[in-house]
């Protein structure tokens, strides 16, 4: 009776599974199908080993062939900046480097006491050069462009255009 329950009411002897009343495929076997699939997963992970090996190769020879690099060419690499380098305070620093620069032109101090070469207050350098030019012979230099358009050229000198003009 077991038996009977098994056997298909038209007198088949296949069994069926469920789906139309067919049996599954006996002609496809199971445990080919899983061997061609492990067959096939060793031979991609086996192509992918042998590409990663000739990339390395090749990547470690190309590396060892190049040239290094030009000094110039490192000289005149453009280099970025770390960041902004912003004032905290403009007007405040401003403020400061004018009263420093006044400072200098206003006392005397070393500029390099090796050399013996001092800086003296901006008044006195003025007096002591006009003086250096007239103990020489020399005109003090114009003050004014008036001063200046009114002088006549020296002797053997040619005339600028604007007197040439004015002539």
């Amino acid at each position: 009776m077991a038996d009977s329950a098994k056997q298909p009411a038209n007198g088949s002897t296949k069994v069926p599974d469920g789906r139309f009343g067919e049996k599954f495929d006996d002609e496809i076997k199971a445990s080919l199908v899983l061997w061609s699939t492990f067959v096939l997963a060793v031979l991609c992970v086996l192509g992918m080993w042998i590409t990663w090996v000739m990339q390395s190769y090749y990547a470690d020879r190309a590396e060892a062939a190049k040239a290094p690099p030009s000094p110039i060419a490192e000289a005149n690499e453009q280099r970025v900046p770390l960041g902004p380098l912003l004032q905290n305070d403009p007007e405040g620093e401003l403020e400061a480097l004018r009263h420093e620069m006044a400072q200098r032109l206003g006392s005397y101090g070393w500029v390099d006491e090796s050399a013996g070469l001092v800086h003296i207050p901006i008044e006195q350098a003025i007096d002591l050069v006009a003086a250096q030019a007239s103990t020489m012979g020399m005109a003090a230099p114009a003050l004014t462009e008036e001063a200046s358009a009114d002088e006549a050229p020296a002797e053997g000198a040619p005339a600028s255009e604007s007197q040439e003009n004015a002539e």
